[in-house]
């Protein structure tokens, strides 16, 4: 294995290590503070905060362009390049993008304030609210701008020690406003974690100074519009992704003891995407940059991706045969008992998380390249398939086939982009990634059947067997990457 290639696997694991730990203590924070939370607002706030979030993701997704996503694209393209006069040219330009941006959301939170209100909370009361929340899209907006510095100049210390900070101030406010205010202080909350993120982002982004330059609004429309284009493509995505969901839960809705089910379904959710999602978000904060950096090089695009998915593999194998032994006590732990049947659907929706190690990568090059129109049929694509296995899949199969749905969505989703980016990127795989694809996804495959051919006892024994040869493949497999003993004494060594 050549140098480059191990210094490759290297920054990976660090950067995953780094941001793992990261979202680990963004959410013990968050778990500590939600008890805290519940206790002061009881069933009917925490239903309050939930409908509130809600309306303001729906707000967020309307005038926000996927504008922290896009924006660090820009930044790593210019990173790229070495060219600090066009850093600073880019800077500003997001920095005038972040002005328009936050006055459109807060001009929908405004104008529509008494009918967002009513739509959301049933009654006109709480109008005042989504006037206030005009503030938190601005500001958000100049948060985002500074965030997307951080993120693209790849800063991985900053950057981490930036969430922890970041989510530990906002969680101490959060229980301080709603022991005082209770209810009222739910609006509170949303515009003081805003301020302190702002706040954050600016101390850590210091030494790129605010430059308010004259306005041009012909230069202004040439810098921004391929950003904002991109961006609205984006959005309109992130909009589908939602009504999808959405029908789906409506499907599910229609039925006897279809409230319970939808618990179900938004326990696994929240397992899959939230808990096991922290994986692939760590991996993201760094990788997303680092491909936009280099993303006019197919080839170099070509062996970072592979290097990602070797990785992700890697690390996610094990873990996902381990969740076959953990995942039962977690729902029971986080929830309560009533909601064991959630394990239906994990028992084979967990098979798609090693899917997702494999495509997730890939799935960042049509992003990283600008190609907007792949990008909107990718991700559509992917919706439409959700949409249509988790109802005819549900409908035949119940609890099952929600599970299954997640796994079908992943392989036809993962077939469709390989031969996209294949046809007009020239991605593939290496024999070496290749190998280590078809093993894991074996090992994922062996879980499955003996989740689904043994008593419990007997489930528990060998898939405890099955993870200590996933563990101990997958410490090979890391070994022969990056020499894990060196990479070990090298990290003492630094310590000390």
């Amino acid at each position: 294995m050549s140098q480059q290639n191990n210094t490759s696997y290297r920054s990976i694991l660090k950067a995953t290590g780094v941001f793992g730990m990261m979202q680990v203590f963004r959410i013990l924070i968050s778990v500590v503070s939600s008890k805290f939370v519940a206790l002061y607002l009881g069933p009917i706030g925490l239903g309050l905060v939930s409908l509130l979030n809600n309306a303001t993701s729906i707000i967020t997704a309307i005038t926000n362009f996927e504008f922290l996503t896009v924006a660090t694209r820009e930044v790593a393209l210019i990173k790229g390049s070495e060219d600090n006069s066009a850093l600073s040219k880019t800077i500003a330009t997001l920095q005038k993008m972040a002005v328009f941006i936050g006055l459109f959301g807060a001009i929908v939170s405004l104008f529509f304030s008494k009918t967002l209100s009513y739509f959301t909370f049933g009654t006109q009361e709480k109008q005042h609210w989504f006037i206030l929340l005009s503030v938190y899209f601005i500001i958000t907006s100049f948060s985002n701008a500074r965030m997307a510095i951080l993120q693209g100049m790849n800063n991985i210390k900053r950057l981490a020690i930036c969430n922890i900070i970041a989510a530990f101030l906002t969680a101490s406010g959060t229980i301080i406003i709603y022991y005082f205010y209770r209810i009222e202080g739910i609006i509170w909350v949303i515009l003081y974690s805003s301020v302190v993120l702002f706040l954050i982002t600016m101390y850590f982004t210091r030494n790129y100074s605010l430059k308010f330059t004259p306005f041009n609004l012909t230069e202004f429309y040439k810098q921004s519009s391929p950003i904002f284009k991109l961006g609205f493509f984006m959005s309109i995505n992130l909009i589908l992704g939602q009504i999808s969901k959405f029908i789906i839960k409506l499907y599910i809705n229609d039925g006897g003891d279809s409230l319970q089910i939808i618990g179900y379904y938004e326990v696994s959710i929240v397992i899959l995407v939230n808990y096991l999602g922290l994986i692939f978000n760590a991996m993201a904060l760094d990788f997303y940059p680092k491909l936009s950096t280099i993303s006019t090089d197919n080839e170099k695009v070509k062996q970072l991706v592979n290097n990602q998915i070797e990785i992700a593999l890697i690390l996610v194998t094990p873990a996902i045969v381990l969740m076959y032994i953990i995942a039962p006590f977690l729902i029971k732990l986080f929830y309560t008992a009533e909601f064991s049947s959630s394990f239906l659907i994990l028992k084979m929706a967990l098979f798609s998380v090693i899917l997702k190690a494999v495509v997730f990568p890939i799935g960042y090059i049509v992003l990283v390249k600008g190609n907007k129109k792949l990008f909107f049929k990718q991700a559509l694509f992917g919706d439409i398939v959700n949409l249509i296995l988790s109802i005819v899949l549900y409908h035949f199969f119940g609890l099952f086939g929600l599970g299954l749905a997640a796994v079908l969505n992943g392989v036809f989703f993962g077939i469709y982009i390989y031969l996209m980016v294949n046809k007009h990127y020239n991605f593939n795989f290496f024999s070496e990634g290749k190998r280590l694809v078809l093993i894991n996804l074996f090992i994922g495959l062996v879980a499955i059947a003996i989740v689904y051919s043994f008593e419990q006892f007997y489930m528990y024994i060998f898939i405890s067997i099955l993870f200590i040869i996933s563990a101990l493949y997958s410490l090979k497999e890391l070994n022969k990457r990056i020499n894990l003993k060196h990479f070990i004494s090298e990290k003492i060594n630094r310590r000390k």
